[in-house]
């Protein structure tokens, strides 16, 4: 017969994993249920073993691409993009693993990554040459593909973006590596329903955590991997002048980084003036009330840079003469 004590341990045990089956239950049906309430406001497009959520809107050439940072969904670039479509095509999507988009395996490289975005818009049927904006790890996204994709590329708009000499430094990467190990907790701690839960009763977007799923924690991670995948060649900046004459705006925050992330504000702006320096028309601005989200801080300065670019590709003219 049981004893007492064994009984006891035997419940000990048992409850926190019937909690667990619960809580991944719980989990796994609210996220069924929420993609049923909640269908895809665009189109799924096949890039090989996934599909990406694409949303287009406007219709005048060239086309605004938009590449979001690490961590960041494509909703957040809505109230922008119904400006942009006033006067341009505009398109948006979620990276693999983020928003409405399938997950796909981990471990992917900035090149990967790259490819992925030139295979959506060529499935899409989105015709080049594009005007690509990006903020902040996007940078690298759109950076890439102009290096590989050149004649596809009229225009970079880079949202607070870092240069090559800001991110590759030991301390930085140790940040970003500290952080990963956070993420995959709350990942960790997200596929058994608890932020779910809590999310009736705390504004969890208050502390940072915007993301839902957990398959949003583990694209999160990999993106911050893909920083310490990049070859130690090519972690040094590029040499000015190496766009050409590619129209570039740079905008820059004003407002330093809060917390944590000040570490990230060692080199900021000498990085910044190097990535005008990228090309011969380029322009630097500073969004002076505006700390990293851009976009949220002064969207209405964000949407005047991109209707800028659109205006000075589409007319052909210098950025730099028209100021």
């Amino acid at each position: 017969m049981l004893t007492l004590w064994q009984l006891y341990l035997g419940s000990a045990l048992l409850l926190p994993l019937l909690l667990l089956a619960i809580g991944y239950v719980y989990e796994w049906t609210g996220e069924r249920r929420e993609a049923r309430l909640n269908p895809a406001p665009g189109r799924l497009i096949s890039v090989g073993n996934h599909k990406l959520h694409l949303l287009s809107k406007g219709s005048t050439a060239p086309a605004v691409v938009i590449e979001q940072g690490a961590g960041e969904l494509s909703k957040f670039w809505w109230p922008l993009q119904e400006e942009i479509a006033k006067f341009a095509q505009v398109c948006i999507y979620d990276r693999a693993g983020y928003g409405w988009s399938e997950s796909a395996p981990l471990r992917k490289s900035i090149e990967d990554r790259t490819r992925e975005l030139h295979t959506l818009l060529s499935e899409a049927g989105v015709q080049g040459p594009f005007i690509l904006v990006a903020h902040s790890y996007g940078g690298f996204l759109v950076r890439a593909f102009a290096q590989d994709y050149p004649g596809q590329v009229a225009g970079l708009v880079l949202v607070d973006t870092p240069d090559e000499s800001t991110i590759f430094q030991s301390e930085i990467l140790a940040f970003y590596s500290k952080a990963r190990v956070v993420n995959r907790v709350v990942g960790l701690i997200a596929r058994f329903g608890v932020l779910r839960l809590l999310r009736h009763w705390v504004p969890l977007d208050r502390f940072g955590l915007w993301l839902t799923r957990p398959s949003e924690y583990a694209a999160l991670c990999d993106d911050l991997l893909s920083l310490e995948l990049v070859p130690a060649p090519l972690r040094a900046s590029k040499n000015a002048g190496s766009l050409g004459s590619l129209p570039v705006i740079v905008i820059t925050h004003g407002q330093p980084f809060p917390g944590p992330f000040a570490v990230l504000e060692k080199n900021w702006s000498d990085g910044q003036a190097r990535l005008a320096s990228l090309s011969t028309d380029s322009v630097l601005m500073v969004a002076k009330e505006s700390n990293h989200m851009i976009q949220q801080d002064e969207p209405a300065l964000v949407v005047d840079a991109i209707r800028r670019m659109h205006e000075a590709v589409k007319n052909g003219t210098s950025l730099v003469l028209s100021q």
